[in-house]
């Protein structure tokens, strides 16, 4: 096949994609991980308006402030036109899922180069309906936003390897380890085989590298917390020398690989096809692959903390079945159905999609819905002059994030610190508003967010939301204080 222009197919296939991932995540308003809430969301609340609950990684400082300080310019921005909180989420949202478009970009671009335009569409199209790439996409967290700029990066790479090309390649391998520095050593594997045919402008890699770096790791770590780079060796320090990670929870070598053999249903077929797009994109493999490798060694595990293997898998198995589609297409005795593979192959791999989100990982679409819709409710109360939470601690709850509200938000029981078996180190957390710390056993409150049944006698049930039953979360309302605000 000859490389043709992409004409009005790729915008088109962006389009889609953009729609199926913004879609999702508003329809169905939920939290994707505790993490994204609390350590993001709350931290640029915080920056932006005054208020939010600190979790101990921001009590400690091992934590970045450029992803909050980004997701403030989004929250100022927004307060201009609306104090709803969904305008603010919905909008940061939008801009991590248009950035997630670069997957589709990528495998697209490649496969176009190499098979043509049905190749082309081929690949492209897998990454635009398959799941964890519509479910992953909104996600404010750094390692699906680093595993994005990392794979910009090597796709970068795959072109003409001139200074200029290395720079930028440097700069978004850069960002990638800004936002996560357990990518560091696959993303740096995946760029020196890349580029072990041009080490004469090592250097000019070296240069992008540290221009991501120095500013956005060394220097703001500097300026917000009093040393550079804390954020990634104080974090090793906590995580890995104090345990705390380990603390937390601990799976089996062969979780990831239980993950993906679900999260890839057919795994042998997409496993097989995989292999054969490593071929057309090394580099993305030997970074997917050393991310695996990685951190099924370490003994704390979630299924995002490889979200770069994740979000690789689509592109190379889109390659790999533009490759195989293309060879039968040559062959006599498959000539006569080539035209209709493309379609059938699309067609059943947007089945194998649906079913996965609707079977084996349907959980992830209600993920503390109760909690989120309790919270936004209690944003929308006009005579709210304080808001209790009964029975959630404060690192699950929807936090000043979802209620946006210049009162005082308290916990019943506050937890102020959380002492994990075999660690030394206290994890301590606080509320803050106003530049100081809210009052946790006294101050005026008018609403209550309780589990149903569960508020004080003679409070009244505004509304009552269900928690996702799968995991069984408890179903949470939003009740008022029979004596008003006291």
């Amino acid at each position: 096949m000859t490389y043709t222009r992409p004409a009005l197919v790729l915008p088109a296939m962006l389009c889609i994609g953009f729609a199926l991932r913004v879609g999702v995540s508003l329809l169905r308003p939920h939290v994707l991980f505790f993490d994204e809430t609390i350590q993001y969301f709350e931290q640029a609340h915080r920056l932006a308006f005054g208020s939010g609950i600190i979790p101990w990684e921001f009590v400690e400082g091992i934590r970045s402030w450029l992803l909050p300080a980004l997701i403030a310019v989004v929250m100022t921005v927004s307060s201009w036109f609306s104090d709803n909180p969904m305008v603010y989420v919905g909008a940061v949202r939008a801009l991590c899922a248009g950035f997630s478009l670069v997957v589709i970009v990528t495998a697209y671009r490649l496969a176009d180069r190499r098979f043509g335009r049905t190749g082309a569409i081929v690949a492209g199209g897998f990454c635009v309906i398959w799941f964890d790439l519509i479910y992953f996409a909104p996600s404010v967290m750094t390692e699906v936003l680093a595993a994005h700029s990392a794979i910009l990066g090597l796709y970068f790479g795959e072109s003409r390897q001139t200074k200029r090309r290395a720079y930028w390649v440097g700069v978004l391998i850069g960002m990638a380890i800004c936002l996560r520095y357990q990518y560091a050593p696959p993303l740096l594997l995946a760029v020196a085989w890349q580029w072990r045919r041009a080490q004469d402008i090592w250097a000019w890699l070296f240069m992008g590298l540290m221009s991501a770096l120095l500013p956005f790791s060394g220097v703001l770590d500097a300026i917000t917390w009093g040393r550079a780079f804390q954020s990634i060796w104080l974090n090793f320090r906590f995580n890995s020398v104090f345990g705390i990670a380990t603390a937390i929870g601990t799976e089996g070598p062969g979780y990831y690989f239980s993950y993906l053999a679900v999260a890839l249903t057919p795994f042998p077929l997409f496993v097989a096809l995989a292999v054969i797009g490593a071929r057309r994109f090394p580099a993305l493999a030997i970074a997917a692959v050393a991310t695996l490798l990685m951190h099924s060694a370490l003994p704390h595990k979630e299924a995002r903390f490889i979200y770069l293997t994740i979000a690789a898998s689509p592109v190379l198995i889109g390659l790999g079945a533009a490759e195989a589609l293309a060879w039968l297409a040559r062959r006599p005795d498959f000539a006569r159905l080539a035209p209709s593979g493309p379609a059938l192959f699309l067609g059943i791999s947007a089945a194998l999609s649906c079913f996965i989100a609707s079977g084996p990982l349907a959980a992830r679409w209600s993920f503390q819905r109760g909690t989120v819709h309790a919270f936004l409710a209690a944003h929308d109360v006009p005579d709210l002059c304080g808001l209790r939470v009964r029975d959630m601690p404060s690192w699950r709850s929807g936090g000043y994030t979802y209620l946006n509200r210049d009162v005082p938000l308290v916990f019943e029981p506050h937890m102020p610190e959380v002492r994990l078996p075999g660690v030394r180190v206290p994890l301590r957390f606080a509320i803050e508003r106003d530049g100081g710390l809210v009052p946790q056993y006294r101050g005026a409150w008018s609403h209550m967010i309780a589990q149903n049944g569960h508020a004080p006698a003679g409070f009244t049930a505004i509304a009552c939301f269900p928690g996702d039953a799968t995991v069984n979360e408890p179903e949470l309302c939003l009740y008022k204080r029979p004596d008003g605000c006291l």
